[in-house]
Parts: structure tokens; sequence; C-alpha cells
């Protein structure tokens, strides 16, 4: 016997969120949002990437600076803290992450440039890969922060939308 015994064939349009399933922490760079003007999905994976490579990178950073060892546990620490809360419905903590990229912008960007002038290359690129990560999620979230001051969070995009008074 089979499941379908009311004669139906199963077609027909598919129930509210049965359409492609979407993973984002497998596939967060697909072509297709699934929330107009928000980009928190990329800030996301963006901090737990740069707060695992920073938890690798310590090592490394507590034979020349053992003092910076702590700031960065707990800078992991936050990074991923603040991806688990980052949600388009959370509008300080979307703030919060444009802060904290800008921020970690300016922060290893010092770091390598110190690394850069006592010439260890290798600190200066992982440092400048940090700085680099940093400012692409620091992108996506101000993106994110100026769409939900407007109002856009949520909203399609419509044509002659700037044409409107």
């Amino acid at each position: 016997m089979s499941d379908n015994d009311g004669g139906s064939d199963g077609g027909g349009e598919p129930n509210v969120g049965e359409g492609e399933p979407y993973y984002p922490y497998l596939f967060p760079y697909r072509n297709k949002a699934t929330i107009p003007h928000y980009y928190g999905d990329y800030v996301r994976v963006i901090f737990i990437m740069v707060g695992t490579f920073i938890l690798v990178l310590a090592p490394f950073v507590s034979e020349r600076a053992p003092q910076l060892l702590p700031a960065a546990i707990v800078g992991a620490v936050i990074l991923v803290l603040l991806a688990g809360l980052t949600s388009p419905k959370k509008e300080w903590v979307l703030t919060l992450d444009a802060i904290v990229a800008g921020l970690g912008v300016v922060a290893f960007e010092f770091l390598a440039l110190a690394a850069y002038n006592a010439e260890a290359w290798i600190s200066f690129i992982m440092l400048q890969t940090i700085v680099i990560s940093f400012l692409i999620a620091f992108y996506f979230s101000v993106k994110t922060v100026r769409a939900m001051l407007t109002g856009q969070i949520g909203k399609k995009p419509t044509f002659g939308e700037f044409n409107q008074p």
C-alpha cells in the first residue's frame, strides 16, 4: 500500500519553507539571499573563521608577545559569541558586529605593521589575512546596519524605488 491513497500524483506547489534547502554554515555564499539587504550570514562565517585562525595563531604569537595571549583568546571567544548572536531581528548585535569588525581592522593592522617592522614576514602575512577578513566583515556589517537604519531589511528592491519622493 502506498502513502498516496488519495489519487493525487503528489504534484503541485511546495509548502512554505519546502523549497530549495538552505544550509548557511555549509554553503554561505550562495547566489540567492534569504533575507534581502541582510548580510549577517557572511559576517557570522567570517567571525567564526577569524576566531579560529586567531586561536591557531596564538601559540606563535605567545613566543614573541606572551602578553597578547589572553587578549587573543578572549577576542576569539567574543567573535564566536557575536557570530552566535547575529540575527536580523537583533539590531544591537548587528551594530556591535560593525563596531567589533572595525576595531579588529585597526587593532590587527597595528600588530601587522609591528610584525612588518620587525621583519617577521610569516606573522605579518597571517596578521594581514586577519585584517583583510575583518575589513570584509566590516563592509558587510555596515551594509546591514545601513539597511536596518533605513528600514530595508526584508524588503525586496522594486523597480523605480529611487524615483519615489
